[in-house]
């Protein structure tokens, strides 16, 4: 299992590149246990599964796009119909973020200016995924659009 991260940025001029994990653990991510659903954002609490993905986020792939010491929080969520995440700018404690989705998805997390004008969008598919730096040129949100629950795994790098 092995994380990728592509050199030539998915939307010009901004740290935001395409990541994927090939293969994915052979989990059954909908039937994970999940709690904290109360917003319709739903963590998984199945530590195996959680080692298993972690297991895939390669620290020396990540070192070639973050330069600075770092830690990583990695999560299994579950994001329910109409789950949203207004666009916004993460905070400073915070160096990049990595999203993989654990299933084939119609919705992906969404790229904006800082006027909140779209300008571009993280692959759906299976296995695949964005990677993206946090600076002030680009902001991000996401909604689930879809009838279906979206699964992604979640790599935050945290200055350390």
């Amino acid at each position: 299992m092995s994380l990728t991260i592509e050199n030539t940025p998915l939307i010009d001029g901004l740290d935001v590149w395409s990541a994927s994990i090939n293969p994915l653990p052979n989990l059954d991510y909908s039937n994970l246990n999940y709690s904290n659903c109360d917003s319709g954002r739903c963590e998984c609490i199945d530590e195996e599964a959680i080692n298993q993905v972690a297991d895939c986020f390669t620290k020396s792939v990540i070192d070639t796009k973050i330069s600075e010491p770092y830690k990583t929080k990695i999560s299994i969520l579950k994001n329910k119909p109409n789950f949203e995440l207004i666009p916004h700018f993460d905070n400073n404690e915070m160096l990049g973020v990595i999203i993989i989705n654990l299933v084939d998805s119609n919705t992906s997390t969404k790229f904006y200016t800082t006027a909140d004008v779209e300008i571009g969008q993280a692959p759906v598919s299976l296995s695949n995924g964005s990677m993206y730096l946090n600076n002030w040129d680009f902001k991000h949100g996401y909604i689930n659009t879809s009838l279906v629950d979206r699964y992604i795994a979640l790599c935050i790098i945290y200055k350390k």
